[in-house]
């Protein structure tokens, strides 16, 4: 793709961040999903990943919420 312009490694490393910082989340909400933790927990818990999702994203791995009984 040299011809067109298009540096493939280049291509690479510009796509690679914005796979994480679209993927992360999704990876988040979906193991949130999983969880069985009460109605206002779980709904803060989407709220943040969603409102700011990466540091959302990483608040959730790092804290870990552990599942709750309903």
């Amino acid at each position: 793709m040299e011809p067109l312009g298009i540096n493939i490694g280049l291509l690479l490393i510009q796509l690679i961040p914005i796979v994480g910082i679209i993927g992360f989340p999704i990876i988040s909400l979906l193991d949130l999903r999983k969880k069985k933790l009460s109605g206002a927990t779980l709904a803060i818990w989407a709220l943040i990943i969603c409102a700011i999702p990466f540091i959302g994203s990483l608040a959730y791995w790092i804290i870990r919420p552990s599942a709750e009984t309903r």
